[in-house]
């Protein structure tokens, strides 16, 4: 292993030179200086020994907190959440002082075992065991450790559901129901346009376009971002809300969870507690689905990057072909 490293001053301030890279070490006083020195050459000896025989002194917790800083910057708030929750879950089960080499599967295995005792959902179990084992990926790229403890860990397979959607009759009921005319705008723009809570929350007027009868999706990712067509159904909330200038169409609600609550305790009020604030984006793609059109068109309504995630309605649109493929001319002698 070699090293090469100096102390040196430049315009009176020390500065330490490790294999070429230069650090400033903010200081005048050369016995300071040669103290951050040979502490930093101690340090650097150290991490390289480290990683010359495959042993981590980073712990769990120091990980943890780390990585929470770097991917509150650069990820999705919805991922960066996620991943929070499964890092302190892990962390409950193994403690914070673990090196991240000592984890292991049977870490895992004991958090679920326990979130089974708790008869959490199935999904959300899955939900902590992809995201702890996603986090730990970050501590291999920063060669923390050789290779992610968890990439073996397997998700339970879930029971696949038809979506739960409203009929047009039902979708009416439902809306007449809601006293709060609000929650009923956003509850009918989430049925009249299929967008996710999310994106209805986000929208803002300055991404509508009235005279275009278009408005944009906006996305994390930049390039998913969208423009959609205003129908009538859509436009007509717009047109009684505003349009206003820098804000969003619907802000009266500080945070989308909030939103979700609401309509969930309006579908349980309804006779539709078996639904949640999604059916909703379902609901819309069904009446698409009845109305005759194809996967391809309901793809692209819904914004979704492939074409599998929307097979979950082709039941409905064949369905529909079926009912249109049946012709009746009267009684006809066939013959025996």
């Amino acid at each position: 292993m070699i090293l090469t490293m100096r102390l040196f001053t430049q315009r009176d301030i020390y500065y330490v030179e490790i294999n070429g890279k230069r650090r400033s070490l903010r200081t005048k006083d050369k016995t300071v200086a040669r103290r951050l020195h040979n502490q930093i050459k101690r340090e650097y000896l150290k991490g390289k020994v480290h990683q010359l025989i495959g042993k981590c002194t980073v712990t769990l917790g120091q990980y943890r907190d780390e990585f929470l800083k770097w991917a509150e910057d650069v990820q999705p708030t919805k991922t960066f959440k996620a991943n929070r929750l499964a890092l302190n879950k892990l962390v409950h089960y193994t403690g914070e002082t673990i090196s991240l080499e000592q984890i292991s599967q049977k870490h895992l295995d004991q958090m679920i075992a326990d979130c089974k005792r708790r008869a959490l959902a199935v999904a959300s179990i899955n939900n902590y065991i992809r995201h702890a084992r996603a986090s730990l990926n970050k501590a291999v790229d920063w060669k923390y450790i050789r290779s992610n403890p968890l990439s073996g860990a397997k998700e339970f397979p879930l029971e696949k559901r038809p979506p739960g959607f409203l009929s047009r009759q039902e979708a009416l009921r439902f809306l007449a129901s809601i006293e709060d005319v609000d929650l009923r705008r956003f509850a009918a723009a989430l049925i009249a346009t299929g967008r996710r809570r999310s994106e209805l929350f986000r929208l803002r007027w300055e991404d509508v376009d009235l005279e275009g009868n278009r408005y944009l999706a906006r996305k994390t990712k930049n390039h998913l971002s969208k423009w959609y067509p205003i129908n009538a159904m859509f436009k007509s909330i717009l047109l009684i809300i505003g349009p206003k200038k820098n804000c969003r169409v619907f802000d009266r609600w500080l945070h989308p969870d909030t939103i979700t609550h609401l309509i969930k305790q309006v579908l349980r009020d309804a006779g539709y507690g078996h639904l949640k604030t999604h059916s909703l984006r379902h609901t819309f793609a069904s009446l698409k689905a009845v109305e005759g059109r194809s996967l391809k068109e309901i793809q692209e309504l819904l914004g979704h990057t492939e074409i599998k995630t929307t097979q979950i309605y082709a039941h409905l649109t064949e369905d529909h072909l079926a009912e249109v493929a049946e012709i009746n001319l009267g009684p006809i002698d066939l013959g025996k």
